[in-house]
């Protein structure tokens, strides 16, 4: 092929400055020679570029990765080329202190940040221009090495004119693609449709509620960058974000949100998150021994795992309707009546003898009912509760009835 004698030729004589450049004292050489060899190793490489990229794009799929690792070798020992020639080239002679760490860096070279692939959609291209415009388009590398660059970050089936045999050269190439992706009225019609047709959950879990939480912070975060004023849209964005969070969770938000006031999006945002935290899950695993001695001898357990719930309500914060209240001093509460302080818990899932979420009443390691000492809270003891909502007035001596059938007990 064609492709294949005009490359090996430039790979020859890149390989041939670089032996040259290494084994010259170059302190014998003007500026404008370093300049010229600069200029030749940049043309030659050029030219391996163009045709290197002909060959991988008509390469057998057990042909493509020979070529990329002679690819890596050979963008390798042009970089180290060039950074030769412009040391050479600027003339600086380091200082005491900065001779120590020159001397360091000639002993390893970092490795190369990865510049993110783009797949061609409206979605991922600012993520992707911010982060190869900071990683290649504004450094002082050659031309030919960022057009390079770009062909290997940008997909070819996804956006032809990167790919095409000759699509000019890198200033041409990456102004073409900033003509079609970088549309402000595109973008923003995109990530305002992905605020709009978020799935709506049904699973009141973590996840469900970490994926809608993603999804609206990357897309206001792209808005931002568009120039829209986010910070203005919380009447719009606030009730179009709830009506897609599971039913407890909606109700959970409208409990602790003020009758008349418009509701923040960061408080919904910070809503969520804590919610999602307190309802994830975790692996407890404990071991048990006991001693049989009756046999005489000892005998272990098997270990056992189980899944509980984290609990949600933190020291001072009320586990019913979030509020910063004890549960015990919760005025929405006390002012039920004991059948509905029960259904409520039940809604909630929340301990019927700590009242707090993670766990049943029968594992519950707090103490018991002050008044009748069994296994339930003092709040749901009828010798202390009367009819009325909230009333502490003794009217039997029956405690609470335990539900079996309710997840907590």
């Amino acid at each position: 092929m064609a492709e294949l004698r005009l490359r090996a030729p430039a790979i020859k004589a890149i390989k041939r400055i670089y032996e040259r450049v290494q084994a010259s004292k170059l302190g014998s050489y003007d500026e404008f020679q370093l300049e010229q060899e600069l200029k030749l190793v940049s043309s030659h490489f050029a030219r391996f570029v163009a045709n290197h990229e002909l060959l991988v794009a008509s390469a057998e799929k057990g042909e493509v990765e020979a070529h990329e690792t002679l690819w890596v070798e050979v963008e390798d020992i042009y970089n180290d080329t060039c950074c030769i020639l412009n040391r050479a080239i600027t003339g600086a002679k380091p200082n005491v202190q900065a001779g120590r760490q020159h001397s360091h860096e000639c002993e390893f070279r970092l490795e190369p940040l990865a510049i993110p692939t783009f797949d061609g959609t409206m979605q991922t291209w600012l993520a992707f221009k911010d982060a190869f415009e900071l990683l290649v388009h504004n450094t002082e590398y050659p031309e030919a090495y960022k057009l390079g660059k770009l062909r290997q970050a940008v997909s070819s089936h996804a956006v032809p004119l990167v790919g095409s045999v000759y699509s000019g050269g890198y200033g041409e190439v990456w102004s073409a693609l900033k003509e079609r992706f970088d549309n402000k009225k595109q973008l923003a019609e995109t990530h305002v449709s992905r605020l709009l047709n978020i799935k709506p959950s049904s699973e009141d879990s973590s996840e469900s509620l970490l994926a809608i939480f993603d999804t609206v912070q990357e897309s206001l975060r792209s808005l931002r960058v568009i120039g829209l004023p986010v910070v203005e849209w919380d009447a719009i964005l606030v009730p179009i974000i709830v009506s897609k969070l599971p039913t407890v969770t909606q109700r959970e938000w409208n409990m602790s949100c003020l009758p008349t006031e418009i509701p923040k999006l960061d408080e919904l945002l910070s809503f969520l998150s804590q919610r999602a935290h307190s309802l994830s899950t975790a692996i407890v695993t404990w071991s048990s021994r006991t001693d049989a001695t009756s046999r005489g001898q000892q005998r272990t357990s098997s270990q056992r795992t189980v899944k509980s719930h984290v609990a949600a309500a933190e020291d001072g914060k009320c586990a019913y309707c979030q509020g910063p209240h004890r549960t015990t001093k919760c005025t929405r509460f006390l002012a039920m009546n004991h059948e509905e302080r029960v259904n409520a818990l039940k809604a909630a899932r929340l301990c019927f003898n700590c009242l707090k979420l993670g766990h049943s009443a029968k594992q519950c390691p707090s103490g018991l009912c002050r008044h009748c000492n069994r296994k339930h809270n003092s709040l749901l003891c009828r010798e202390t509760l009367s009819t009325n909502a909230g009333g502490l007035t003794a009217t039997t001596t029956q405690p609470v009835p335990m539900n079996k059938d309710h997840p907590s007990d």
